[in-house]
């Protein structure tokens, strides 16, 4: 009977077979369904898998006499349903490999519920470390909100522990300020500023430099410190620095 509902709709495409098709074969889909409803994803979201699975054996089998529909539909929505939870389940995407290994070990597990890490890599014949690896992976699976509540005493989230401050925020900041402040010194300033505390050369390098002593280095250095400071906390009243020392600069 299976065989000739399926030659028939095959050969007419009505969907009213095809419905027919569905209702008898959806218990089997259930029934297939209910195995892998002991995880967290729905019975119904399983279920959906498993029928969009059981319209592809409808078109992809072969209704050869003696074939047995129901042993070949089985695999493809077991596949299907195995497919779902290693593309779809998973909150962090992690390899295949890794998702296998995990399976293996979570059933080596319930098989030798007494097996240490040790017993499990043998019994698997992989690494002590794979199977670390492996328990780690369990993570990916179900990850915590950062709103998660943690279970210290002072009643932070998962985020709270987990953030911390970006100093390079702070960093383009600061650099904007000195750039701003630097824009009201004459150049000749603004070069030994630069020279002092960007290149880090040595004051007497730089006065050896321009031809003038340590001593009004160390002047033009003090008096632009100030000067940029002011700006900073008074922008508005901006000067621009000019004295015997640039004049001497520029000589």
């Amino acid at each position: 009977m299976d065989l000739a509902l399926i030659r028939l709709y095959r050969t007419t495409r009505d969907p009213r077979r095809l419905d027919k098709l569905v209702v008898r074969f959806r218990p089997m889909v259930r029934h297939i369904a209910q195995q892998y409803s002991r995880s967290n994803e729905p019975l119904d979201d399983l279920l959906q898998v498993g029928l969009l699975a059981l319209l592809k054996a409808i078109e992809r089998f072969d209704p050869q006499p003696g074939a047995s529909f129901g042993a070949y539909a089985r695999p493809t929505i077991s596949g299907e349903i195995k497919r779902h939870f290693r593309d779809h389940t998973w909150d962090l995407k992690v390899p295949r490999s890794a998702q296998e290994l995990h399976a293996k070990v979570s059933r080596a597990r319930v098989e030798h519920p007494d097996a240490g890490r040790e017993e499990l890599a043998e019994i698997l014949d992989v690494t002590v470390a794979q199977v670390r690896d492996a328990d780690l992976t369990r993570h990916a699976y179900n990850a915590n909100s950062l709103d998660f509540r943690t279970a210290d005493d002072e009643g932070s989230t998962l985020g709270d522990r987990l953030g911390v401050v970006e100093g390079g925020y702070k960093q383009i900041e600061d650099m904007d300020e000195v750039d701003d402040a630097l824009s009201i010194l004459g150049p000749r300033d603004r070069e030994v500023v630069q020279l002092r505390y960007f290149d880090e050369r040595l004051q007497r390098e730089i006065g050896a430099e321009h031809g003038v002593s340590q001593m009004q280095i160390s002047r033009i250095l003090n008096r632009s410190l100030l000067q940029m400071a002011d700006h900073l906390e008074n922008p508005t009243a901006t000067t621009t620095s000019s004295t015997d020392d640039d004049a001497a600069l520029s000589a």
